[in-house]
């Protein structure tokens, strides 16, 4: 691949039927501009459907097959429990930033 290492695709809102172009298209570009790993950080939407779960797991495979991965960054409790339901929790990797550690690095930067 001739892309970048890493992307992080920040979706805001609710995934679902209605509202998938943004993402679809925001994972199908980093793909094809050879992103070797995405990441979807999930910390700024408040609900994901089985139709926009459907459009990261194909983003997956496609990045598995091209030698790559797709992470899901800081799911939240309605995220967690689709991806454990459909067992997608142990396919998908899953990261959870800790946002304590965060606030406590910004505030010893000043920030």
């Amino acid at each position: 691949m001739t892309g970048r290492e890493a992307i992080i695709v920040h979706p805001v809102g609710e995934i679902d039927y209605s509202s998938l172009d943004p993402l679809r298209e925001a994972l199908l570009d980093a793909r094809i501009a050879g992103v070797r790993d995405i990441i979807v950080d999930l910390t700024e939407v408040s609900f994901l459907d089985s139709q926009g779960l459907a459009v990261i797991l194909y983003a997956h495979q496609r990045q598995r097959s091209a030698g790559g991965r797709l992470v899901l960054r800081n799911p939240n409790d309605n995220a967690r429990r689709l991806l454990t339901v459909t067992n997608l929790s142990t396919v998908i990797d899953v990261e959870h930033t800790e946002p304590a550690a965060a606030s406590s690095l910004a505030s010893r930067r000043g920030g």
